[in-house]
């Protein structure tokens, strides 16, 4: 049996998965993000109740928002209690079997690239638009990492050019730094934007239900938020050349912005650069942890 454990800043996901990555059971609990001890609790009990029902122990795999360096550290900015940490000997050692560790958005996106929306695709860049904002390529079907596993795309910086003509606030990030992009492009982020336009909306579903009624108000705000991020998708076209880009995360199941982000990448593309194609997740929010789960048993 294989276990993916998707840990997210407000929630985690546990599934079980058979030899053939068919889904047989999953369940979710908040994530603690105060107590190490808590956090560790938790963990610990939802793989120990997947060891329960199957009646097997399982191989792990985990998907983290951050991720964990060579040592062992885990590096996250959304769930404070486990930076710094030594998360990974921690765990292994509290279920004692060895267990597989990867940035959550980058488990996505070899999700996505192995049976999903970007199969048989060579370069698939995923990009989750959730709680915060990240993103993971993988080649051939297999994750790029670079020489310290580093996965940060949402702590690029907001470009002048948007931030000038929206006149939008330079916002301290959870990293350290000012006007990260998730600040502007995560769920809290498109909250930030309807607070900016002085707008009623204290609800993304609020807003977009506004959007589809045809309010102008709320066209304003989502038009700005898919002008900001096809600037983004743009900069990442540039530097990745990707076949595809999968969406991930809450915000990937608003219908508009896979209308809206063609024409959006391509005002800032060289000409002749094609705009690739922009799609939803196959395996919709659950493809996180069928990502981790493969990943753990592969590395077992």
């Amino acid at each position: 049996m294989m276990y993916g454990l998707d840990i997210g800043g407000t929630k985690m996901e546990l599934a079980i998965f058979d030899a053939e990555l068919n889904r047989l059971e999953a369940w979710r609990a908040p994530t603690p993000k105060e107590s190490y001890q808590s956090f560790l609790d938790s963990v610990v009990s939802m793989i120990e109740k997947a060891d329960h029902i199957t009646q097997v122990r399982g191989t792990v795999g985990i998907g983290l928002p951050g991720l964990v360096d060579p040592e062992g550290c885990a590096v996250s900015s959304n769930i404070p209690c486990i930076h710094g940490r030594r998360l990974k000997d921690d765990i292994s050692a509290r279920l004692s079997r060895p267990v597989s560790f990867e940035n959550d958005v980058k488990a996505f996106a070899f999700s996505e690239a192995n049976g999903g929306a970007g199969e048989e695709q060579k370069y698939v860049l995923g990009v989750v638009l959730g709680t915060g904002v990240s993103g993971g390529l993988c080649i051939d079907g297999r994750l790029y990492s670079g020489s310290r596993n580093v996965s940060e795309f949402g702590h690029l910086l907001l470009p002048a050019i948007i931030q000038q003509r929206y006149q939008f606030p330079l916002r301290v990030c959870g990293c350290g730094r000012t006007s990260c992009i998730e600040q502007y492009l995560s769920g809290p982020g498109l909250l930030g934007l309807c607070s900016h336009f002085h707008s009623r909306y204290t609800t993304v579903a609020e807003l977009i239900q506004s959007l589809q009624r045809g309010d102008t108000q709320a066209l304003e705000i989502f038009s700005a938020y898919v002008d900001c991020l096809g600037s983004y998708l743009a900069q990442l076209t540039l530097v990745f050349d990707p076949n595809i880009i999968v969406l991930g995360g809450g915000l990937s199941n608003i219908p508009e912005l896979y209308q809206m982000l063609p024409g959006a990448i391509s005002e800032y593309l060289f000409a002749g650069v094609n705009v690739p194609r922009v799609v939803a997740p196959k395996f919709g929010d659950s493809s996180g942890v069928r990502g981790v789960a493969l990943l753990g048993h592969r590395y077992a």
